[in-house]
């Protein structure tokens, strides 16, 4: 490599002899050789310039601020992703299950007689369903409602109040329409028979005498909306309007009711 020493060794050796030497052979000399060692006296000083250690510039309070809530926003992010992740696991987790068992307690506004006010009931229910995929599936149950109602006609049997019972045996579709980590909607629509045991206290009259219907098996359906509150992925309380329709004397009737009770999850799919 070529440096300023070398640059004057080459310059000297040009004679100085009993002849001129012109100036522009001088410059034409000198100049390649003078550039050649300024570019390698630039070379070194940027090699022994990258070999330093960048010293970093202190941050400003305001890029410190900047920095701390880009930092912040980060982990927010990254928690919400992981919260995120759970939610989803556990909904898997939940609505993955093939199978529901459920049971509990009901109350039913029901009609035992064409001319008789509607009677409050209480009954139960016992159910299962089972889920082709996570929305749809088919439920079956059967359920058993118990009332007494007031005899308001005349009757010359001294009657003056009845007690009654039903009981149904239905089957349908249900649809999971909404599902998250703690609650499901479902609706479901069945059909099936219902039989009607009005005679039991009547003092072996016939019901109808004192207002009732006759003993009967008619066809029925029962209109449900599940609203389940999930206490694990495997267990749920649940809440249930409910409409029973059925046509004891060839007459349809409407009665509204409710279930409390909870459902057992089994058998992932």
């Amino acid at each position: 490599m070529l440096s300023e020493k070398n640059v004057g060794s080459a310059c000297a050796r040009i004679p100085r002899g009993g002849f001129k030497v012109p100036l522009m052979f001088v410059l034409r000399l000198c100049l390649p050789v003078l550039l050649m060692a300024l570019f390698a006296a630039s070379l070194r000083a940027q090699e022994s310039q990258q070999a330093q250690p960048q010293t970093p510039q202190p941050q400003t309070p305001q890029q410190e601020r900047q920095q701390r809530r880009l930092e912040i926003r980060q982990m927010q992010t990254r928690r919400a992703q992981s919260r995120q992740r759970r939610i989803q696991q556990v909904v898997k987790d939940t609505y993955s299950h093939r199978f529901e068992i459920y049971t509990g307690g009901m109350y039913l506004r029901f009609r035992p007689g064409p001319n008789l006010h509607n009677a409050g009931t209480g009954g139960w229910e016992l159910g299962l369903a089972g889920f082709l995929t996570p929305r749809w599936g088919i439920t079956g149950d059967v359920r058993g409602y118990y009332g007494s109602t007031a005899i308001t006609i005349n009757n010359p049997y001294d009657i003056h109040n009845a007690s009654f019972s039903v009981f149904t045996f239905t089957a349908g579709p249900q649809y999971r329409f909404y599902r998250s980590q703690h609650f499901a909607v479902s609706a479901a629509l069945q059909g099936g028979i219902v039989y009607g045991y009005f005679d039991a206290d009547t003092n072996g009259f016939q019901p109808q005498l004192v207002g009732m219907y006759p003993p009967d098996v008619v066809p029925g359906g029962i209109a449900s909306i599940h609203i389940d509150y999930n206490l694990s992925p495997g267990l749920a309380v649940r809440f249930s309007p409910q409409m029973l329709i059925e046509s004891f004397s060839s007459s349809v009737q409407h009665n509204q009711g409710f279930l409390m009770g909870v459902v057992y999850r089994f058998g992932r799919q």
